[in-house]
């Protein structure tokens, strides 16, 4: 009976065995496969205006840049005023416009502009001219959260055709 007990617990397998580190376990039932210290989604910027505008005439296409900011009342006088003539504007911007001249055409160097954004990626895009009121330039406007895309008649012989890019907020 001692010869079977010393063979069943004396005999020591032959060959290596791996005795390296335990798998650590990083997930738990509740895991929800994001990682602590991701970042977040980027945004953009909305109080940035960069664009640019193009020109559209029989025999002539030409852009104009346009860089602005977004006006409010702690940096515009003027913001109040402006935004009682256009309460559903979300934003109210100045832009400035180079160069002087497109396709023959005199450029107002500087613009201001509105905008309504709307939830459904639509927007109106507005503009204060000669301080007479808001005049709608384009009621349907396309918006997918980070490019603002317009376009409008100026007269029988222009149309425009307008991109706004906005930047990622810092």
């Amino acid at each position: 009976m001692l010869t079977i007990l010393l063979a069943l617990t004396g005999c020591a397998p032959t060959g290596e065995i791996e005795t390296g580190p335990t798998p650590v376990d990083t997930g738990s039932p509740e895991d929800t496969g994001e990682r602590i210290d991701s970042k977040p989604d980027p945004t953009p910027d909305l109080s940035v205006w960069i664009g640019q505008r193009t020109f559209i005439t029989d025999d002539c296409a030409e852009p104009a840049t346009e860089t602005g900011h977004q006006l409010t009342a702690e940096n515009w006088n003027d913001y109040e005023d402006t935004k009682d003539e256009c309460p559903n504007c979300d934003y109210i911007y100045y832009v400035a416009v180079s160069p002087e001249s497109i396709c023959g055409i005199p450029v107002t160097q500087e613009r201001y502009r509105g905008v309504d954004f709307m939830e459904d990626g639509q927007a109106i895009v507005y503009d204060f001219s000669g301080w007479s009121g808001a005049e709608i330039l384009d009621p349907d406007a396309e918006f997918d959260g980070w490019t603002l895309t317009y376009s409008y008649d100026y007269s029988s012989w222009l149309s425009m055709e307008g991109v706004v890019e906005y930047p990622e907020a810092e």
